[in-house]
């Protein structure tokens, strides 16, 4: 199965100058966005991710969360990583399967490192949207 996001309806759940979140009903699937904006400070982490989290909590279960990850501002601080951990993990609580689009080698260890942290499968991390898409409609 071959599947892309293009041409597909999709409903806009939550934009703010970090994240971008919106359903593709039709495959069941989730986006979430990470914009290029950097966060200037953990309290801006922990509130835009509130906000998603609240938004995906009204989802169907079962959904599965394709992470795009490209743009984001690499950082991996201390106290940034901290904050990282408990805004991230109730969202992907949320979440049947999640994949996690990067542009780099460092990002796929990087969210390979997250995901081993998270208790996830490794193979949660792509370069390829449409393999990415292909993970999360296997049920």
């Amino acid at each position: 199965m071959c599947l892309t996001m293009r041409g597909m309806a999709s409903r806009l759940l939550v934009e703010n100058a970090y994240f971008r979140l919106s359903a593709e009903d039709a495959i069941g699937v989730v986006r979430l966005v990470r914009t290029a904006t950097p966060f200037p400070s953990g309290e801006s982490l922990r509130i835009a991710a509130l906000e998603v989290e609240r938004a995906a909590s009204g989802l169907p279960p079962g959904s599965g969360l394709l992470i795009d990850a490209r743009d984001a501002p690499a950082r991996n601080d201390a106290e940034f990583e901290e904050q990282f951990v408990r805004a991230r993990r109730p969202i992907l609580a949320l979440f049947r399967r999640v994949a996690v689009l990067v542009r780099s080698a460092v990002g796929k260890l990087q969210v390979t490192r997250y995901g081993r942290e998270d208790g996830v499968a490794a193979q949660l991390v792509f370069d390829d949207e449409v393999a990415a898409l292909e993970f999360l409609a296997k049920r």
